[in-house]
C-alpha cells in the first residue's frame, strides 16, 4: 500500500552511515494531525485522530477540498509549496473550522509532502468542539498543560485587578502607589495574553518542550509576588475600612507635642533599620521597659514591643513623657498603623519589580525573530535570561558560579542560541538531579566567544560519549527525553560555523561552545 510505504519511509533517519526507521503505528502515534499528500495534491495518509474530526472522504480526497492555507500566503500548488516548505504554516480545516500548525516535509524520492503540525488552539474550550480530548495530542506536546495554566493565569490576574480597583477608590492619597499596581497587573495581564500568540514563533518542538517544563516554575516565581500584593492590598484595605473616617477627625484633635511626636516616628520607622544583635535588642527592649514603668506607663512590655517595630529602640527618654497621656498613647498606635502601611506599598513595589523581571525574561525567552537575519546579541544576557526562567529550580539547591569576562557583542540568530543555553542548563541541572553546582564561564577569545556550562553531576559514561549528538539519543527513561536536544544544539552551533565539544569524569561534565563574533 502506497500509505504504508510513505509511513515507513518517512521516518527513516541516516546518521553517521547508520539507518535507523520509527515504524508507521510510532511515527502516527507521534504526529496524530499529519497527513501527507502528493503532487496531484491527493491525500495519501493522515493521522488517526486527524482523520477523526476531518469530513469523511479526507484519505484520497483533494487537499484544496479539505484546507485552506492562512499562512504564509502562498498558492495551493505542489511545487509552490515546495519553495515554502522551511516556513511556518497555519492550515484551516474548510469544514469543520479547526486549524493546524506546523511545517512541511518535502520526500524527493516520492514526490510527495509531508505536514507535521499539530492542532492549534488558545483556550481548552476548543477541543470541544472539534472533538478532540487531551489524549489525542502525542506525549512531548505541551499544549495541554499550556492552555491550563493560561486559564489558571488569567483567573489569578482578574483577582488581583479587582482588589486593586477596589482599594484605589478609598484613598485617594495611595493613588499613585495603587496606579503603579494597576500598571503593573496590565503590563503583567497583557504579556500572559501576548504569551498566548507566541506559540506560533516557538516553532521548535524541543524549545517548547522545554518551555513546557518550566511552567510550573515560572507560574510560581510570578504567583509569589501576586501573594504579596494580595496580601499588602488586604492590609491596605483593612486599615481604610477601619481609620479612614477618624483619621480627620484624629488629625485635628491632635496638640502640637503629639503632632511632633507623630512625626518623629514615622520619621524613625522610615529609616534604615537599626542593626544591632538579638542580645543587643533584648538588652534595649529590658532597659526600655524598666524606663517606662519607672515614669508609670501602663502595659509597658507592650508600648516597648511598638517603638521596636517603629525603629524605635535607642534614646527613648525623649518621648517618654508623651507617651503617659491618653492621647500621646494614641498617637503611638496610630504611628504603628501607619508604618505598617508604608511598609505595604514597599512591599508591593519589590513584588512588582520581582514579577516583572521574570516576566521580562519569559517574553525575551519566547520572542522568534521573523527576520531570519543575524542581529547584534549580548550572550551573558541571553544566558541570565534563561537563569532567571529557572529561578525556581535554582533556588532549592543549586549553587551558580559565574566566570564572565567583559565580551564584545556577536552577531548571531539569537532566539536559536538561547534555544543552545537553555538545552544545556537543563541537562546540566537534571544530570545532577537539582543539587549541586553549576558553573558558567564566558570568555573573549580573538574572534570569538567561548561559553562553558559546567555540572558537578554523576558524568557521562564513556561508552555513550560517542552518541550524545545523534539524534534520537537519549539515556533518559521513555517519555521524559525525545533526543533531539543535543542534536539540536549541534545543528545551531555548526549553523554559526561555531564548535561544541565535550568533556566528562565522574563529578564533572563540561560543555563548551565556541561562537564567531561575526
Amino acid at each position: 500500500m502506497i500509505s504504508s510505504q510513505l509511513s515507513t519511509e518517512s521516518s527513516v533517519l541516516s546518521t553517521n552511515g547508520i539507518e535507523r526507521s520509527l515504524p508507521p503505528e510510532c511515527f502516527a502515534k507521534v504526529f496524530p494531525f499529519h497527513f501527507v499528500f502528493n503532487r496531484n495534491l491527493e491525500i495519501l495518509q493522515a493521522g488517526k485522530v486527524l482523520q477523526r474530526i476531518a469530513p469523511e472522504g479526507l484519505m484520497g480526497g483533494q487537499v484544496d477540498d479539505f484546507f485552506q492555507i492562512q499562512r504564509p500566503k502562498v498558492a495551493l500548488e505542489f511545487d509552490a509549496l515546495l519553495k515554502k516548505s522551511k516556513k511556518l504554516f497555519l492550515i484551516e480545516s474548510i469544514h469543520r473550522g479547526f486549524q493546524l500548525k506546523g511545517q512541511l516535509m518535502p520526500i524527493e524520492s516520492e514526490d510527495v509532502i509531508f505536514f507535521i503540525g499539530s492542532l492549534w488552539v488558545t483556550d481548552l474550550s476548543d477541543l470541544k468542539g472539534y472533538g478532540v480530548k487531551l489524549k489525542d495530542f502525542a506525549t512531548h506536546e505541551p499544549t495541554s498543560d499550556f492552555l491550563y495554566l493560561l486559564q489558571a493565569r488569567s483567573t489569578a490576574l482578574s483577582d488581583t485587578t479587582h482588589m486593586a480597583e477596589e482599594l484605589a477608590a478609598k484613598q485617594v492619597e495611595l493613588e499613585q502607589t495603587l496606579q503603579m499596581v494597576q500598571e503593573k497587573n496590565h503590563n503583567l495581564q497583557a504579556t500572559l495574553k501576548q504569551l498566548e500568540t507566541t506559540q506560533e514563533q516557538l516553532i521548535q518542538s524541543e524549545k517548547m518542550a522545554s518551555l513546557g517544563q518550566l511552567i510550573a516554575g515560572i507560574a510560581h516565581e510570578i504567583n509569589t509576588p501576586l501573594g504579596a500584593i494580595r496580601s499588602s492590598v488586604e492590609n491596605i484595605s483593612d486599615f481604610l475600612e477601619r481609620n479612614l473616617g477618624a483619621l480627620p477627625t484624629f488629625f485635628q484633635a491632635l496638640t502640637g507635642d503629639c503632632q511632633q511626636l507623630f512625626s518623629e516616628l514615622l520619621d524613625s520607622a522610615n529609616q534604615d533599620l537599626v542593626i544591632l544583635s538579638s542580645r543587643e535588642k533584648r538588652k534595649l527592649k529590658r532597659g526600655n521597659i524598666r524606663m517606662l514603668e519607672a515614669e508609670g506607663i501602663d502595659q509597658a512590655d507592650d508600648v516597648a514591643d511598638t517603638l521596636a517595630e517603629l525603629n524605635y529602640l535607642e534614646e527613648i527618654e525623649a518621648i517618654v513623657p508623651r507617651l503617659q497621656s491618653a492621647e500621646g498613647r494614641q498617637t503611638l498606635d496610630m504611628a504603628y498603623q501607619f508604618s505598617t502601611l508604608l511598609n505595604s506599598t514597599k512591599t508591593i513595589k519589590t513584588a512588582t519589580d520581582k514579577a516583572a523581571k521574570v516576566v521580562f525574561a519569559l517574553k525575551s525567552y519566547s520572542h522568534f525573530d521573523h527576520t531570519g537575519q543575524k542581529s547584534p546579541t549580548n550572550l551573558i544576557y541571553d544566558i541570565e535570561t534563561v537563569l532567571t526562567l529557572y529561578q525556581s529550580q535554582l533556588k532549592n539547591g543549586v549553587e551558580v558560579i559565574r566566570n564572565y569576562d567583559p565580551i564584545p557583542s556577536v552577531s548571531c540568530f539569537h532566539d536559536e542560541l538561547s534555544q543552545v543555553w537553555t538545552n544545556l542548563i537543563h541537562n546540566a541541572l537534571q544530570a545532577m538531579d537539582y543539587q549541586g553546582t553549576l558553573t558558567l564561564d564566558v570568555q573573549h577569545h580573538e574572534n570569538q566567544v567561548q561559553v562553558k556550562i559546567a555540572d558537578s553531576g554523576q558524568g557521562i559514561p564513556a561508552e555513550v560519549m560517542p552518541k550524545i549528538f545523534q539524534p534520537f539519543f537519549t539515556t533518559k527513561p521513555p517519555g521524559e527525553g525525545s533526543g533531539l536536544g543535543l542534536d539540536i544544539v549541534h545543528k545551531i552551533v555548526k549553523k554559526h560555523e561555531g564548535d561544541i565539544s565535550v568533556v566528562s569524569e565522574p563529578g564533572k561534565t563540561q560543555f563548551t561552545v565556541s561562537i564567531p563574533l561575526t
